[in-house]
């Protein structure tokens, strides 16, 4: 699992959260971005994730997950790979599609609302995802306190009672230690609609494509052509 943020913080948060999963490594870039909240964050962090996938590969991993809504370096990691590489926003609004009809995410700071919109569209889902909510809450910000509980449980019933949706998506990575007391918090207040956690999303989508033996299309993926790169 490969965090696109060099925040030491950001990784030991995740390692603490995945110990269930003794047989997933959570590695970091070590150049780019602290935390991916824009457009520019993405770019930033796309080619280092993109070596560390290639690394992945040749250390004998079965698969590479993306801890990351926004995705970045899916595309060229699947096409430099030949095994299966997931990522946390494709995998969990393709969960959600599985849950319930009408599906809100609720992210992080209004500058990711944007490029969700655009991830959203990318996937032909604009009639299913009714809103982008941002919390108000940096990445980096994001913990299992009170504060970030009720910032997204604020959010998540809005989209709920004035939107209409019957499924939440976590926006947000950073936002998986908080999702069962979301989960919680919902229920208790009668507005009882499934939580997606994006991460565990991505990680179970990997562990289902190793167990079937499938990995992404050579036809939709095809290796890049080869020429001089200059990193």
């Amino acid at each position: 699992m490969i965090s696109p943020n060099t925040s030491e913080k950001f990784l030991e948060a995740q390692r603490r959260e995945l110990l269930d999963l003794p047989y997933v490594e959570v590695i970091g870039i070590m150049r780019g971005p602290e935390s991916v909240e824009c457009y520019y964050d993405d770019m930033l962090a796309a080619p280092h994730i993109a070596q560390l996938a290639e690394k992945g590969e040749r250390d004998g991993f079965d698969a590479v997950v993306i801890s990351c809504f926004f995705d970045p370096a899916l595309r060229p990691a699947r096409e430099l790979l030949s095994i299966p590489v997931t990522s946390a926003g494709e995998a969990s609004l393709l969960l959600a599609c599985s849950l319930g009809d009408k599906i809100g995410i609720v992210t992080t700071v209004e500058n990711s609302v944007p490029v969700i919109h655009h991830l959203v569209k990318g996937m032909g889902l604009e009639s299913r995802v009714v809103s982008v909510r941002a919390a108000s809450l940096g990445v980096l910000e994001l913990d299992k306190s009170e504060n970030t509980i009720q910032a997204l449980f604020k959010e998540a019933a809005s989209t709920i009672e004035e939107d209409g949706a019957d499924v939440i998506v976590l926006g947000c990575t950073g936002m998986t230690e908080a999702a069962a007391l979301l989960q919680q918090r919902l229920s208790s207040s009668r507005l009882d609609v499934p939580v997606v956690d994006p991460l565990r999303a991505a990680i179970c989508l990997a562990e289902t494509l190793v167990k079937l033996r499938l990995r992404q299309s050579s036809r939709a993926y095809s290796k890049p052509p080869a020429k001089k790169r200059i990193n």
